[in-house]
């Protein structure tokens, strides 16, 4: 299962750029490319949020900005984390973008590349020690 912050629950919605205050995730079926909107228990906490996709089943996750301690919860618990890239894109296009496996996978390798919070501090406000 692929999750997906978005900013609606209608078909044509768009990714939102912050994962952890996104409101909405599509998780979506990467067999069928079906979505189901669900409204995020952990709005407003990336780590809370990354538990939450855990306990829904995602397998991966795509991001426009995202914080150390939320990447490292996702990857700890099996997940691949991807780059959505800092716009947001329309559903579909996102679901054909995993699926074709044009996204940067973001690992602990190359995550100081690919890790930004999108905090105005430009750091991470997770309140965890990030360990």
């Amino acid at each position: 299962m692929i999750a997906i912050p978005v900013e609606t629950d209608t078909p044509d919605t768009m990714s939102t750029k912050l994962f952890g205050n996104a409101k909405l995730f599509a998780l979506v079926d990467p067999l069928t490319k079906k979505s189901t909107i669900i409204s995020n228990e952990g709005c407003g906490n990336g780590i809370k949020t990354a538990s939450f996709l855990l306990e829904q089943g995602a397998t991966s996750a795509l991001y426009g900005f995202l914080g150390d301690g939320p990447f490292h919860v996702m990857v700890r618990g099996g997940m691949e984390v991807y780059w959505l890239g800092k716009e947001p894109m329309v559903l579909s296009k996102a679901i054909d973008s995993a699926l074709s496996e044009s996204l940067m996978r973001v690992t602990p390798e190359n995550a100081d590349q690919y890790l930004d919070p999108g905090t105005a501090a430009g750091a991470c406000e997770c309140g965890c020690s990030h360990d």
